[in-house]
This record gives structure tokens, C-alpha cells and sequence, in this order.
């Protein structure tokens, strides 16, 4: 054991803690100090300070932009911006962001950025922690909440979330959305038991994931009713696809779906719009039986 300086001993205590320590001068527009900078971003305080440099002059809003660009993901740089104007107005900002470490990925992090004034200049000074951990546990508890517990497919409310989400992308590819009913579903629990029936629902999400792989979206809509977000560069054959999935039977007992589905059109993100036609082509494919019917969107 040996003696240590101050600025060893707060080193240690960040390192300890996997904290990250920066300071700014705020009317300069330069980063003064970052220290332990490789607990967060993967890379030493000297190479960020080094980096930081040549932002300092340039105007403010493109100053801002700039450090925003360096650090956080574009998505999150709103966040920034607030929590800025919260330090110019000589209030503590905390704030979660996603920050980007020295191999370009991001990873979740919380910032405690406090002003204060030296010299009568403001100053402030920040502290970096790492909460990817927390955020994974939140995702994962989102995604239990948005899947069916029995089918493991997404529940109805969670389907609607990723399919907006995914429409809402610009640009993206063609989709169709599907809807799939089983025939005479009801007859198979009431002859054979709620245990053949499960069998049966969880064949035909087997079924559904072979013929509609990732990146389709499957759903389960409630019962014996499923959705398929599907993307697709070729209408023939998608609908070939569909088909082969129509041909192809749900062991034991041979049960047969019926099909309702609609392309949806490049300037189309009504979700509740695209459901009622695809819904409104499975109440025509069900008066047949065994059939995919297309219903176009007006």
C-alpha cells in the first residue's frame, strides 16, 4: 500500500464505481477534463478532450450538434438538447441517453450534469454511468408483456405496437398483412379436448414461423385467429406462399385455416384501417372455408 494524490484517489473511486467524470466550460464550449473515459466510451479522456477540440469554434447550435453526434445516438438528441437548456438556466439535468463507445455501438447510460459558476463563468460537471444492464431488464420485461405466454407469438396489443413501428420506418419494404383463422376450430376442443386444441394452435404457430420467417411479425389475435406483418418484394410469390401455407394441413386431425390478407400501400400506416380490410377478406374466406381471400385498402 502507498500513498495516493487526490486526483489518483478520485480516479480509483471512479474506476471503482464505473463512473465516468467530465467538465465543461460552458461559455468556451470546451471539455476541460473527462476522466475514466474508458469505463464508459472505450477510449482514454485525452482522446475525447482531443476529439472535443475543434468543436469550440463553432456556433453554438452547431456546436451542439456536433457533441451531440460525437456521443449519443441521433435518436436521443433531443434529450440532450433539453437537459442542456435545464444547465444554462442553472438547473441540475439527469437524463438517460444512449451513448456511443469507441467500436460504434451504443449502449444505455445515465447522466448527472450540474452547473455551477467560478470567476463568475458557468461551468458544469458530469458524471456518466453505464445502465445498459437496467434497460436490457426493462426490454426483456416489455417483450414477456408483449408476447402471448402460451404461443410465445405477440399478443394483440404488442403486434400493434411493432406493426406501427415498423410502418412508420421511411423507408421500407412492401408488406401485406395477414389473417388467419382455423375451420372449425371450436369442433376440435369440443370432440377431443382443450389438450388437442392447444396442440393444434401451437402446430399452427410452428407452421406460421416456417412459412413466414423473421422479419415477418406473427400474432395471435385471441382463440384460434392469427396476424402475420409480412414483408414482401414479389406478389406472386407471396401469394404462392400463402398457398403452400393454405395446403399444408395442421396435424392430428387435418385441420384446414382460412385466409384474409391485403397489400398495404406505400402511404398506408392506418393500423386500424389495414386490420378492418384484411378482417373484413377472413369473414369472406370463412363463409367458404379452407380459402385465402384479397381485399384491396380504398
Amino acid at each position: 500500500m502507498h500513498s495516493v494524490n487526490y486526483k489518483d484517489y478520485l480516479n480509483l473511486v471512479l474506476k471503482g464505481a464505473g463512473l465516468c467524470l467530465f467538465e465543461v466550460d460552458v461559455e468556451k464550449q470546451r471539455y476541460i477534463r473527462f476522466e475514466n473515459a474508458e469505463s464508459i466510451y472505450q477510449v482514454s479522456g485525452e482522446t475525447v478532450l482531443s476529439d472535443l477540440e475543434e468543436f469550440s469554434s463553432l456556433t453554438p447550435d452547431a456546436y451542439m450538434k456536433a457533441v451531440s453526434d460525437y456521443f449519443v445516438h441521433p435518436d436521443d438528441h433531443g434529450t440532450v438538447a433539453d437537459a442542456f437548456g435545464k444547465v444554462l438556466n442553472g438547473q441540475q439535468a439527469v437524463y438517460d441517453a444512449r451513448m456511443k463507445c469507441g467500436t460504434g455501438k451504443y449502449h444505455w447510460c445515465r447522466v448527472c450534469a450540474t452547473p455551477y459558476m467560478r470567476e463568475d463563468k458557468l461551468y458544469l460537471i458530469g458524471v456518466v454511468s453505464d445502465v445498459s444492464n437496467l434497460y436490457d431488464l426493462i426490454l426483456k420485461e416489455k417483450e414477456k408483456n408483449m408476447k402471448d405466454t402460451f404461443t410465445e407469438c405477440y399478443n394483440k396489443n404488442g403486434f400493434k405496437e411493432l406493426c406501427k413501428k415498423f410502418l412508420d420506418k421511411n423507408p421500407r419494404p412492401s408488406y401485406t398483412f395477414i389473417m388467419i383463422d382455423l375451420d372449425d376450430f371450436k369442433a376440435i376442443n369440443d370432440n377431443f379436448g382443450h389438450e388437442t386444441g392447444d396442440k393444434v394452435l401451437l402446430e399452427t404457430v410452428k407452421q406460421l414461423r416456417e412459412f413466414f420467417p423473421r422479419p415477418s411479425l406473427i400474432g395471435r389475435f385471441g382463440g384460434d385467429e392469427f396476424m402475420v406483418l409480412c414483408p414482401f418484394s414479389q406478389k406472386e410469390l407471396l401469394e404462392e406462399t400463402i398457398n403452400h401455407f393454405m395446403e399444408c394441413t395442421i396435424p392430428p386431425y387435418s385441420v384446414k385455416k382460412s385466409v384474409g390478407y391485403t397489400f398495404i400501400p406505400d402511404d398506408k400506416i392506418d393500423y386500424e384501417e389495414i386490420i378492418k380490410t384484411a378482417d373484413k377478406a377472413l369473414y369472406t374466406a370463412k363463409q367458404k372455408k379452407n380459402c385465402a381471400v384479397f381485399s384491396s385498402i380504398s
